[in-house]
C-alpha cells in the first residue's frame, strides 16, 4: 500500500482505463472479475480491483495479475457459464495469439505508468515499500544493549564496520534490498542509529525496525501516532503488548518447543509520520529479530507479498493508521512469512478509519 502524492501521470489513466474497459466490455462486476482471478476461498477482492482501475490510488496492479487479464479476456468462452480462465491447453491456436498480444500490451502499459521505459516488466512491480514522491526514506534501528559492544564497532579497529552495533540487522538488510528495488536509484535512503536521530532524519519517509527502536523513540511518537501497541522494548517483557478499548492490556507471547523458539510474535505498522504529514511512518517490530524480520518480509517476500497487500487494501484505506500483530512461525532458525489472509495468523489488528466497502 502506499500515499498517493500529486496528479496521476497519463501513463497510469491509459492503464487503468485499460483494465476498467475490458470488464465493462462484457458488463463484468469488479467481485465477479475477482472470483475469477481467484477461487472460492480466496478471491481478489472488489476493493483491490477498484484500486488497479483508479490511477489516482498509487498502486499499480501486480504483475502476475496481468497475465490473468489477458488469459482472462483473451476469448470470449472464458465467459460461458461463471467466468473462468482457460488453461493452456484449452486455448486455439487463435486464442493462444490473442493471450500473447493482450498480456504485451498490458506489459507496456505498466511499464509506462511505472515511467520504466524499455525496463523488465517484474523490475517494476510495486510494493508497500514504493514511497511515490521520491522523498528521503530513513532507516532506524536501535543500537544494541550489549557490553562490550563488538570491537568492529568500535571506529579505531582496522575491520571497523559503521552498523555492527544495530539490532535487527537481518530485518534493515531485506527492507533496505526491497526499497532499493522498488524506488529509484535517485531515491536517498540513509540508515540511521534511533540514538542518533536530528530533525531532519525524522521529517523523512521513517521507518523503524526491532521492538527498540520503537522504544527508543516512544517519548516523540507514543502520544502522536496512536497505535494501540505498548512502545516498550518486547524483548524485555518477552511479549507484544496492546491496550485494547476497556483499557486491558493483553499479552502475546512467542512459543518454545525443546528450548529453542518455534514461534514468535511480530507487528507491522503504518500511518503519517505525524512530523511530517506528507510522509509516512512505519514500524516493523517483534519480540525477537525473528518477529521483526517475518513482520518486515509480509511485504517483501514475493510469495507472499501480492497476498499479504491484497489483504490490507481494503481493511485498511490509503491514508489511515493502522497496526497488525502476526504469529511468526520459525522452521530452523529462520522466521517463516505469514500469510495475513488466514485469520489464525492475524492475532490483533486496528486502524483509525473504517474499512473501504467491499
Amino acid at each position: 500500500m502506499t500515499i498517493s502524492s500529486g496528479e496521476p501521470s497519463p501513463g497510469a489513466i491509459r492503464l487503468a482505463d485499460r483494465l476498467r474497459d475490458l470488464r465493462e466490455r462484457v458488463t463484468l462486476t469488479q467481485a465477479a472479475l475477482g472470483q475469477a482471478f481467484g477461487d472460492a476461498d480466496n478471491p481478489v477482492s472488489p476493493a483491490a480491483v477498484s484500486t488497479w482501475e483508479n490511477p489516482g490510488s498509487g498502486r499499480l496492479v501486480p504483475v502476475a495479475r496481468l497475465d490473468a487479464y489477458a488469459r482472462l479476456f483473451c476469448t470470449s468462452r472464458s465467459f460461458k457459464g461463471p467466468p473462468h480462465m482457460l488453461d493452456d491447453t484449452e486455448l486455439t491456436d487463435d486464442e493462444r495469439r490473442a493471450f500473447a498480444e493482450l498480456k504485451q500490451e498490458l506489459l507496456d502499459l505498466r511499464d509506462a505508468a511505472a515511467g520504466r521505459h524499455g525496463a523488465p516488466s517484474g523490475a517494476s512491480a510495486r510494493s508497500m515499500w514504493h514511497f511515490p514522491d521520491g522523498a528521503r526514506i530513513t532507516l532506524v534501528c536501535s543500537r544494541m544493549k550489549q557490553d562490550p559492544l563488538p570491537e568492529r564497532s568500535k571506529p579505531d579497529n582496522l575491520n571497523y564496520v559503521r552498523w555492527s552495533d544495530l539490532a535487527d540487522l537481518d530485518a534493515l538488510i531485506d527492507i533496505y534490498g526491497a526499497i532499493r528495488a522498488y524506488n529509484p536509484p535517485t531515491t536517498q535512503v540513509v540508515i540511521m542509529a534511533a540514538q542518533d536521530l536530528a530533525h531532519r532524519d525524522i521529517a523523512s519517509h521513517l521507518v523503524l525496525i526491532g521492538g527498540q527502536a520503537w522504544a527508543t523513540m516512544n517519548a516523540s511518537f507514543s502520544r502522536i501516532f496512536g497505535i494501540p501497541i505498548e512502545a516498550e522494548d518486547p524483548a524485555e517483557r518477552e511479549a507484544i503488548v496492546v491496550r485494547e478499548e476497556d483499557g486491558m492490556e493483553k499479552e502475546f507471547k512467542y512459543q518454545l518447543a525443546d528450548g529453542k523458539l518455534a514461534e514468535d510474535v511480530g507487528f507491522f505498522a503504518r500511518g503519517e509520520n505525524p512530523s511530517a504529514p506528507k510522509r509516512t511512518l512505519t514500524i516493523c517490530g517483534g519480540i525477537t529479530t525473528r518477529g521483526v524480520r517475518g513482520a518486515a518480509r509480509c511485504f517483501i517476500d514475493l510469495e507472499m507479498r501480492e497476498r499479504n497487500e491484497q489483504y490490507l487494501s481494503p481493511r485498511f484505506p490509503d491514508g489511515s493508521t493502522y497496526c497488525i500483530v502476526m504469529r511468526v512461525p520459525v522452521i530452523n532458525r529462520d522466521p517463516i512469512t505469514p500469510d495475513l489472509s488466514k485469520s489464525e495468523n492475524r492475532l490483533f489488528e486496528w486502524s483509525d478509519r473504517a474499512p473501504e466497502a467491499e
